[in-house]
């Protein structure tokens, strides 16, 4: 079935919900596209046993009363503030701050930055700090040297997921911020469609006409505009007429698997999120979920999900275990050699989710090559990018870029 509307956003994470709420808010008829049978990505809340919890440790990081305000608004309660950093496991205690919060009483080898985040990290922090106390985390996260990976990845861990004092926290998980989200913009009017990938971008004379949309209600929608919340190479490639040669080069994805463990006991401790820098331990950090919010765990139970990252690959030593033996050398490295429990037995596993393409990596030296579909897509009147890293600077991006859509579209009825 054929439509029009003024705004057609594509993908309902954090971004693409944000940008279809404030384009609705305008008065623009919005349609929001998702591929998925749900909003929201990968900020996501699940439930099993009684318990929720959500898909990985998500920090919304609203720093400004305005933004918590717009957040309790949307859901219609108060916020919980957990007043705790994340913390760190270091000299085999577990201390409040991230590796890369730390800064030496003084710095007498600083580096030049060069494009790399040893440079970036070695030009604030000097070369002995950064390689005994940042390092490893990094590396152990990215599985590349620092001499490898991008200032720009240094600098977004840096300053976008500070929250050295706590964070604030939607009540039941991250997931009911995204489903406020999806709920406001039907309540306004907005088309909402899950379960509906787009098939192909069209455009002409350098502008973009609108979306072809596949799922249960195909169809092409005529678009004033069209704001991308998705990877730019998935629009390339979806591209009609094709887009231009060369756009798309090999980039590595980092995988993730994503570990539940559920035990009838007390918590483990006391916070929200711990790093993990030593390479015995399969995770490099693990959320409990009753220091987010109480409400989400049963009392007298308790639900962990540890991130363990790596390659992907056949031969990597954690990923290629199964569930189950993914599962037990988690709770077994939380006995030892980290010494938080004594019988890793009690705990038993609520599941494992696995992404092998959580996230892209890409060489200091291959920035500009990883930037030209991002650059060609921006290059087309009438399509809007909406990204960002963390929930708020997602969010963020979103209301920007349907701010710039919004104007396109009154200058074009004009």
């Amino acid at each position: 079935m054929d439509s029009r509307s003024d705004v057609v956003v594509l993908g309902a994470g954090p971004a693409g919900l944000a940008a279809a709420l404030r384009a609705v808010r305008s008065g623009a008829s919005v349609t929001l596209v998702e591929a998925g049978d749900q909003v929201g990505g990968l900020c996501r809340t699940m439930r099993s046993e009684g318990c929720r919890y959500d898909l990985g440790g998500h920090i919304p990081f609203l720093r400004s009363d305005d933004r918590v305000r717009w957040a309790e608004d949307l859901l219609g309660t108060d916020l919980i503030w957990v007043d705790r950093p994340v913390a760190r496991v270091e000299d085999g205690r577990i201390r409040p701050g991230r590796y890369i919060d730390q800064q030496p009483q003084r710095v007498d080898d600083a580096v030049m930055p060069d494009g790399t985040a040893a440079g970036e990290l070695g030009a604030t922090v000097g070369a002995a700090f950064r390689d005994r106390v940042v390092r490893p985390y990094m590396e152990k996260v990215d599985g590349w040297t620092l001499e490898v990976i991008a200032a720009d990845r240094a600098v977004k861990l840096r300053d976008e997921q500070r929250a050295p004092d706590g964070f604030w926290f939607p009540p039941g998980g991250i997931g009911t911020l995204m489903d406020a989200m999806e709920q406001t913009i039907r309540d306004a009017g907005g088309d909402v469609r899950l379960g509906t990938p787009m098939t192909s971008l069209r455009h002409a004379g350098g502008r973009v006409t609108g979306v072809e949309v596949g799922g249960g209600n195909p169809g092409f929608i005529e678009a004033g505009s069209v704001i991308s919340a998705v990877t730019p190479g998935l629009v390339v490639r979806a591209a009609d007429p094709a887009a231009p040669e060369g756009l798309l080069p090999d980039i590595t994805m980092r995988a993730v698997a994503l570990v539940y463990l559920v035990a009838d006991r007390d918590p483990v401790g006391e916070e929200a999120w711990i790093q993990v820098s030593d390479p015995r331990v399969p995770f490099s950090r693990i959320a409990e979920f009753v220091n987010w919010d109480p409400g989400m765990v049963p009392a007298g139970r308790t639900v962990l999900c540890a991130e363990v990252y790596g390659s992907g690959a056949h031969d990597d030593p954690w990923w290629s275990l199964d569930d189950q033996g993914l599962a037990r050398a988690v709770a077994g490295a939380m006995a030892d050699p980290l010494g938080w429990v004594d019988d890793p037995s009690a705990f038993r596993m609520l599941g494992v989710v696995r992404l092998p393409r959580a996230y892209p990596l890409v060489e200091a030296w291959r920035v500009k090559e990883a930037m030209q579909a991002p650059l060609w897509l921006s290059s087309l009147d009438g399509l809007e990018l909406a990204r960002g890293g963390t929930v708020v600077t997602a969010i963020e991006a979103g209301e920007s870029a349907a701010d710039r859509a919004g104007g396109a579209v009154m200058a074009g009825a004009a």
